[in-house]
């Protein structure tokens, strides 16, 4: 019996030890390669607010600080910080860090950065609350604000809120945005225009080091392609699965497909300042009836998606559920348009930039505005040239486009909306009065009942149609492992391996 006991006791030894040796022993490969729809624009962090830019950028800048898992704000290159005033907040740099060219980081990195973002037309409105950064030694500054910011910490977080190296900047001028250096754990090799940018780990990072020694970005505009090549293990991680891809991905062996609300959600801009009808809120208001939310998402993103009526996203600081009313009826939406003064409707422009799914929209919504006596022109333009043309301030009534919120604060949608924003149509002094009192509000269920002002304030002007809220669709193949989605989609790889 005891022999008996013995080599039961050995065999189940020998099995773990084979188990344990098989994981351990597993190789991983020396190259990640990811694919995204079109090439990104700048890796100058300053100079452009992309997702194709900054889903490449976040692994080789960094904040102050960054967000965990949970979205909570945790140290990066600054280790504390602490709140002199309503407007003053000291901070202590890290000891430890070296740019990707050599240099130590320190207080005049960072007071450099920040005076360029400032400086800079795309990204100024994000630090529009800042005053000056006062450098107190080389590892210690105070950032001055010209208001109370509560949301100051949340705000570091974007990805155009990073740290570039003074003198790499200096060198380079205007060329930075293709020889950039920053702190991250992957620094720059190469950019091959419309095809790949290729990283590399840093090995004198500070923190842990990237798990896999290369990074390469390829670019893939086809849908149905980067899908295809997930699947040939030509790529171990595709951005922007398409829709009815993402359908059945689900059902591949091989493959996960990752799918959650995001940040980003589907939209129509209005030109609230119009001569026309869709400058009367009460038309506006009209439109929300009229769309059957529910069955252009199923539509157009196979319902990867959530039907929706804010300016935030259920998982953005602001959202209040309550509010979030979707209502399809379109003999309701006749009414008020009636009462508006509009009884047999009226045409428009519906504009869009090209991509299949935007097209797609403006069908629907072509079709379902028909329904109430709206007759829509579709007029598809590409996305800068359509942007310039609300720049100069164009008749363009109705655009179907995407916002982003970078922070997850509702801040950020006001900021959009705030008289003193670029491009826009809106202007609402009440919107400006709710943000200065947002921002000075560092209690949290004051601001929030703040926010719900404003909410109640657009339920009324109605100066955006929201379409849905989007799902973030990214492909990946079984052999990777340790691959955590980002809600805005600034994907970092630091963690990541890929097993052969």
């Amino acid at each position: 019996m005891k022999k008996m006991l013995c080599f039961f006791l050995s065999l189940l030894l020998m099995l773990s030890v084979i188990g344990t040796t098989t994981a351990q022993d597993r190789k991983t490969k020396d190259t990640i390669v990811f694919a995204q729809s079109a090439d990104a624009t700048s890796l100058d962090p300053h100079a452009i607010v992309n997702i194709r830019s900054f889903g490449v950028y976040s692994n080789i800048y960094e904040g102050l600080v960054a967000l965990d898992a949970d979205g909570k704000v945790v140290p990066a290159l600054a280790t504390e910080w602490e709140q002199i005033d309503d407007k003053s907040f000291r901070f202590t740099l890290r000891d430890d860090v070296f740019f990707h060219n050599g240099e130590k980081l320190t207080s005049e990195d960072v007071k450099f950065s920040f005076e360029r973002m400032v400086n800079s037309k795309i990204v100024s409105t994000y630090v529009s609350f800042l005053e000056s950064v006062e450098v107190v030694d080389e590892l210690n500054f105070i950032m001055h604000m010209k208001i109370p910011y509560s949301q100051l910490m949340i705000t570091l977080t974007i990805p155009c809120c990073t740290i570039v190296s003074k003198k790499a900047v200096e060198e380079s001028g205007e060329a930075f945005g293709r020889n950039p250096v920053g702190t991250g754990p992957y620094k720059f090799v190469e950019w091959s225009e419309s095809e790949s940018i290729t990283l590399t780990a840093n090995e004198n990072y500070w923190g842990e080091k990237a798990k896999t020694q290369n990074l390469v970005m390829r670019v893939v505009p086809e849908g149905s392609q980067r899908s295809i090549m997930l699947e040939t293990g030509e790529i171990d991680v595709g951005y922007d699965i398409r829709a009815n891809d993402a359908k059945r991905m689900l059902d591949e062996p091989n493959l996960t497909l990752l799918h959650e609300v995001g940040q980003r959600f589907s939209v129509v801009y209005y030109k609230a300042n119009s001569v026309g009808p869709i400058g009367n809120p009460a038309v506006r208001r009209a439109l929300e009836y009229a769309i059957d939310k529910d069955e252009l998402m199923e539509a157009v993103v196979y319902g990867f998606g959530q039907s929706g009526s804010l300016y935030c996203t259920p998982n953005t600081n602001g959202y209040n559920a309550e509010k979030d009313i979707v209502e399809f009826n379109p003999e309701k939406a006749k009414q008020l348009l009636s009462e508006a003064g509009y009884p047999d409707g009226f045409k428009l422009g519906l504009y869009t930039q090209e991509g299949q799914v935007y097209v797609e929209i403006a069908q629907i919504l072509q079709s379902q505005l028909y329904d109430i006596g709206i007759e829509a022109d579709i007029v598809t333009l590409e996305n800068n040239t359509l942007n310039q043309k609300v720049y100069d301030g164009e008749e363009i009534e109705m655009r179907i486009s995407f916002y982003n919120n970078l922070a997850g604060d509702l801040d950020f949608a006001i900021t959009k909306l705030a008289t003193d924003a670029y491009g826009t149509t809106y202007f609402n002094e009440e919107v400006d009065k709710l943000r200065e009192k947002a921002r000075a509000a560092f209690d949290d269920a004051e601001r929030a009942a703040i926010y719900d002002k404003f909410l109640d304030l657009m339920a009324s002007d109605k100066p955006w149609l929201t379409l849905y809220y989007e799902q973030n669709l990214v492909g990946l193949s079984n052999n990777v492992d340790g691959f955590v989605m980002s809600p805005i989609g600034a994907h970092q790889y630091k963690n990541v391996v890929v097993y052969e």
